[in-house]
Parts: C-alpha cells; sequence; structure tokens
C-alpha cells in the first residue's frame, strides 16, 4: 500500500496546465454540474410522485412524502390497465419493427456504398443527402397513408420510421475501414457477397450496429410525433396507440375522471406511474448495449 508521501509527491512526467487552463476545467466541471442537476431534478421529481400519495403531492421535492404504489396499481391493475398494457404491446411490436428492418436496410445499402468501385456511388449519396435535408412535407405522407388505408394503423408508422439516412453515413463510415484484405480472403475461399456481408462484415461490425439499433429504439420508443399524424386519440385509433402517444394524450386531460375523488388527487400521481413504466424497458437494455455505444461512437476519430 502506498504511503501518504508517495501519493502526494509530484509527478515530474506531469504537464503542468496553466492558470487559464485550471479555471475552464473548473468552470466546465461547475457547469456540467449544474447542467445535471437541471436534468435529474424533474425525473426524480416525478419518480417521487410516482410513489407518492396524492394527498401529500404538495410536499414532494425530490424523495416521497408519503409512499404509495397506488398509483402503479391504478395503472398497471386498475382501470387504465387494458389500455397501457395494449399499447406498451403496440410500442414493442413498433419499435422492434423498425429497429431491425431500418437498420438492416441502411446497413446493406451503405456496403456498397462503402466501396469506391461501386458505380453512381457519389450520385446516390448525393440522393440520399438530398432526402435527409428536405421534404416533401407532412401532406404527401399522409396522403399516401390514405390512399393504402394505413390511417389508425401501426404500420403508418413503422413504414415512416424505417429510413434514416444518418444511420446510413455511420454504417458507411465504418465500412470503409474495415480491411480488404480480408474481404479479399473470404472472396478466394468461394464467399459470395450475401455470405462475404452476414459472414465477415456483420460479425465485424457489432459495434456500429449495437449503436444504431439503440438510438433507433430511444428514438422510436419515445417518439410520438409520427402517431399523432397518422392514428387518431379517439375510439377508432385506440388500438393502435404507441405507449408514448398514449401517455401523451393522458397528460392532456384536466381529469381522468370527476366522478372518481381518488383518482382526480391522484392524477399526477397516476400521469408520473405510466411515464416511469414507459422508462423502465429503456433503462434495462441500456447497460447491455453501452459497451457498443462506446465502440461506435469512436467512428473515423482512427484511420489507419
Amino acid at each position: 500500500m502506498k504511503s501518504l508521501k508517495q501519493l502526494f509527491k509530484k509527478n515530474p512526467n506531469k504537464i503542468h496546465e496553466s492558470r487559464v487552463d485550471v479555471g475552464l476545467n473548473i468552470l466546465n466541471i461547475v457547469l456540467l454540474s449544474a447542467m445535471v442537476i437541471v436534468v435529474l431534478f424533474p425525473l426524480l421529481n416525478y419518480f417521487s410522485l410516482a410513489f407518492n400519495d396524492g394527498n401529500f403531492n404538495i410536499d414532494v421535492v425530490l424523495f416521497p412524502v408519503h409512499p404509495s404504489f397506488e398509483a402503479f396499481d391504478y395503472v398497471l391493475a386498475g382501470e387504465i390497465s387494458k389500455h397501457f398494457w395494449r399499447s406498451f404491446g403496440n410500442s414493442v411490436i413498433i419499435t422492434a419493427a423498425v429497429t431491425i428492418m431500418s437498420n438492416l436496410v441502411e446497413a446493406m445499402a451503405a456496403y456498397p456504398l462503402s466501396k469506391r468501385d461501386c458505380p453512381f456511388r457519389g450520385t446516390i449519396m448525393m440522393y440520399f443527402i438530398i432526402t435527409m435535408l428536405f421534404s416533401a412535407g407532412i401532406i404527401p405522407i399522409y396522403l399516401v397513408m390514405h390512399t393504402f388505408g394505413l390511417l389508425n394503423n401501426i404500420w403508418s408508422i413503422i413504414l415512416v420510421s424505417v429510413s434514416n439516412v444518418t444511420h446510413l453515413l455511420y454504417f458507411k463510415t465504418f465500412f470503409e475501414g474495415i480491411p480488404t484484405d480480408i474481404e479479399e480472403a473470404a472472396r478466394l475461399d468461394g464467399a459470395s457477397d450475401i455470405a462475404l456481408f452476414f459472414r465477415i462484415v456483420v460479425p465485424m461490425s457489432l459495434p456500429i450496429i449495437g449503436s444504431c439499433c439503440f438510438f433507433s429504439i430511444v428514438g422510436t420508443w419515445n417518439s410520438y410525433g409520427t402517431a399523432m399524424l397518422f392514428i387518431s386519440g379517439s375510439a377508432a385509433g385506440q388500438d393502435a396507440q404507441p405507449l408514448s402517444y398514449y401517455i401523451y394524450l393522458l397528460l392532456q386531460r384536466s381529469a381522468l375522471n370527476k366522478d372518481n375523488p381518488w383518482l382526480v388527487m391522484n392524477q399526477r400521481n397516476v400521469e408520473a406511474a405510466a411515464m416511469v413504466m414507459s422508462i423502465i424497458p429503456i433503462l434495462l437494455l441500456y447497460p447491455y448495449v453501452v459497451r457498443y455505444i462506446r465502440s461506435g461512437l469512436a467512428i473515423g476519430s482512427v484511420k489507419g
């Protein structure tokens, strides 16, 4: 074990920082700490409300004042449980479909574009970039969904969310860094283009695949804007509402049921409980993909 003298002994190889650098580091720490507090405060407040009795909401700041699980019981097994679990299931289906279809399509499109000998490579990339920067607008997309009878259907959300040019650029950049010697060796062994992609390229691309999949999951799970366009908040669209859109509608109501005094008193607690339940799947998923995200975020930082 190191002695106190060794711990506090100055390292002669350490780069000495100027006073300006030290001041900037302190300023960065203060600003980042303030940003963390600003982000965490509303989250902790809502977590506290979810586990609190509605009669004591006025005293809640960061921790429950009178702990209670009645709000969770109402959301998961009460009057709105049927709608909650149906929208939860819709979100699972939509998120899984978008994540698989989107990243598969973008990866397969990015792989040939990562090769310099790809015909019309620049023209195709320009087409993708233009579609990323400019949109035809909401009305044409709505008319297309109306024509195919996809309004109030989860497929309208899935099909609109499949295309993601940003992920295509991530995949293309990563594929360009794969050594060509590996691909040439696979071709000499008789591997076809499809076998080369799925047996060689995909296993080597797990960092970028994991990162893009996680970004797709978070973005799709939390998105309610697309659902607002194609799925109504009335009874006609209840069967197709994703969880994020259902919670959005829940927050818009001034009172869930004015004839129920408990519900009026615990409205904020019920809303908070529903929001906490919607966050849990992402929190459970994050630890399993964080190592891929760390690797994927370094795309393009090292060449050679």
